[in-house]
C-alpha cells in the first residue's frame, strides 16, 4: 500500500510539473498571441493567451470578449458612420454595398503578416528593478496600388446608382490589393518573475492596433 501511495504521489507531482512547464512561454510566443488576438481577431489565440495570463494575473485580469463579435461590430460601426453622411435615399439603397466594402477593408487589415526583428530586455526607468522585453517587429499589409478611377466629388450630391458603382469599384480594388506596405513598431512585454520562471504580459494591447490602424488607413488609396 505504501508503494502504491508513493507511486501515485510521483504521478501527481510529474503531472503538476508538466502542467506548470506548459504555462511557461517565450516572449516570442506571448507576443504572437497578442498580435493574433488583437490584430487578426483570432478567438483561439485569445483563449490561449487568457489561459496563460490567468496563471499570474488572475481570471479578473484576462480579456473577456469575443473577437469575432468585435470584428463584426467594427464593420457595422464603419458602415453606419459612412452611411450617416449620405442622404436617406442613397444610404438605404447602398447599405449592402457599403457593408461589403468595409468588411473587405477590415478583412485586409486582419490578414496582415508579422515578423519579429529583435527582442531585447530593457530596464524600466519608472520602476526600479523592473524590466520588460521590448519586441521590435515588422508588419506588412496588402493595399491597392491604384486609387479608384471614379471621382465622387460632393458625396451629398451623388445618386444611389453612382454610389453603388463607386462602392463596388472600391471593394473590387481592395480584393485585388497588390501593393505591399510595411511598418516597424515596438511592443513592450512586462516581466513577472516567480522563482526561476518569467512571465510576460501587456496591459494595453489596444495601443498595437491603434498604431497599425493609423498606418494602414493612411496607405489606402
Amino acid at each position: 500500500m505504501k508503494n502504491l501511495k508513493a507511486a501515485f504521489l510521483v504521478v501527481i507531482l510529474c503531472f503538476a510539473q508538466n502542467l506548470r512547464s506548459q504555462n511557461i512561454l517565450s516572449p516570442q510566443k506571448v507576443f504572437s498571441l497578442y498580435f493574433d488576438s488583437f490584430v487578426k481577431y483570432d478567438d483561439d489565440s485569445l483563449k490561449e493567451l487568457n489561459s496563460y495570463l490567468i496563471n499570474f494575473l488572475g481570471k479578473e485580469n484576462t480579456h473577456k470578449m469575443s473577437l469575432q463579435e468585435s470584428y463584426d461590430q467594427k464593420v457595422d460601426s464603419f458602415t453606419h458612420i459612412f452611411l450617416s453622411n449620405l442622404s436617406a435615399e442613397v444610404s438605404s439603397a447602398c447599405k449592402n454595398e457599403a457593408h461589403e466594402y468595409f468588411k473587405v477593408l477590415i478583412g485586409n487589415f486582419k490578414n496582415a503578416t508579422c515578423s519579429i526583428r529583435e527582442i531585447k530586455t530593457v530596464s524600466d526607468e519608472q520602476v526600479k528593478g523592473q524590466e520588460f522585453s521590448q519586441v521590435d517587429y515588422e508588419v506588412t499589409f496588402k493595399v491597392p496600388s491604384l486609387p479608384s478611377q471614379i471621382n465622387m466629388g460632393d458625396l451629398k450630391k451623388i445618386g444611389p446608382g453612382e454610389m453603388k458603382k463607386y462602392l463596388i469599384d472600391m471593394t473590387n480594388n481592395l480584393k485585388k490589393a497588390d501593393k505591399i506596405v510595411s511598418t516597424r513598431q515596438k511592443f513592450n512585454l512586462y516581466q513577472v518573475k516567480y522563482g526561476t520562471d518569467t512571465y510576460y504580459w501587456n496591459g494595453g494591447p489596444q495601443e498595437m492596433t491603434w498604431k497599425l490602424n493609423d498606418f494602414y488607413f493612411k496607405n489606402i488609396n
